[in-house]
């Protein structure tokens, strides 16, 4: 699959749509993808001014996107709708990232049920890590 395909996958759009490029997947399994937090990012307008932070809601629905992609690459007839997040499991934010960081979210599919699907992982910045975590993907109706 190539990369506009598996980008396709997601139901978002940009600004909304934010992982730029899938670094690497195991269809059905797991993802590493990236997104360069661009200094002119909507988020940063006014989070915090002089002191932007990428907030940590961003982080999550990266992390929410990269296991979607992960999840609905190994399906032969992905949800039409797409995935929603339906829960958060416990998140820790241990540094923040701003403006120009190279963000990489690494997610694993930790279990199906009927249409629920677990994701965890996290996302670092330039390295760092900068949140941890798991949540539930629910077919979207």
């Amino acid at each position: 699959m190539t990369q506009t395909d598996l980008l396709a996958l997601l139901p978002h759009r940009p600004p909304m749509r934010l992982v730029d490029e899938v670094v690497e997947i195991t269809p059905g399994q797991g993802i590493r993808a990236r997104r360069t937090a661009r200094p002119d990012d909507w988020y940063f307008q006014g989070h915090f001014p002089g002191q932007p932070v990428v907030p940590a809601i961003v982080l999550v629905e990266l992390l929410a996107q990269a296991g979607g992609l992960a999840a609905c690459s190994g399906d032969p007839a992905p949800p039409s709708g797409g995935l929603r997040v339906a829960a958060f499991g416990g998140f820790k934010f241990p540094a923040a990232a701003g403006p120009g960081a190279q963000l990489e979210a690494t997610a694993r599919v930790a279990g199906r049920v009927g249409g629920l699907i677990k994701i965890e992982g996290e996302v670092t910045a330039d390295g760092v890590r900068v949140a941890t975590g798991s949540l539930t993907l629910a077919e979207a109706r």
